[in-house]
């Protein structure tokens, strides 16, 4: 019995020391992919995030540049990996990032695109099961001035 429990031991050690170093060995800094074809041309999103359309609208003005888009998705990665990805993403599609705000609303980040002159706000939220991410994007103004208080409570 002894000798089975010596066994059962170093086993128990084993699995624990592998698990520990497979735990390790994973870069938790590494980027997130981005989607391959995103809703909006112009905003990238994490790869496995999924758009709830049934609570996202988008509207282009016709014949000008305006666009009104508030989408909400999901997906399974930590907030933090998903605010990082948008700060190392967003500037390749025009977006200058003028603020991060962390508090108990999620993570907000505040960009502006000088070319179509908007502003987008991307709020980081955690779920009961998933990541909720907000995308809304708005015309010209000050950024986060009409955003804000749109991606702060999302609905």
């Amino acid at each position: 019995m002894s000798q089975a429990r010596g066994i059962s031991q170093k086993c128990c050690c084993l699995l624990t020391a592998f698990m520990f170093l497979a735990g390790c060995s994973q870069n938790r800094q590494a980027l997130l992919p981005p989607a391959i074809n995103p809703p909006i041309a112009d905003v990238p999103v994490p790869s496995g995030f999924r758009i709830d359309l049934g609570r996202s609208q988008a509207t282009v003005v016709p014949n000008s540049n305006l666009r009104m888009v508030n989408q909400f998705y999901k997906g399974s990665d930590p907030r933090l990996s998903v605010a990082r990805f948008f700060i190392h993403y967003m500037p390749t599609d025009g977006w200058n990032m003028l603020q991060e705000t962390q508090g108990p609303q999620g993570i907000i980040l505040f960009f502006k695109n000088k070319k179509n002159r908007e502003n987008c706000t991307v709020t980081v939220k955690r779920g009961w099961f998933h990541t909720h991410l907000y995308i809304v994007i708005a015309p010209g103004g000050r950024a986060g001035a009409a955003t804000t208080q749109s991606a702060a409570a999302p609905p």
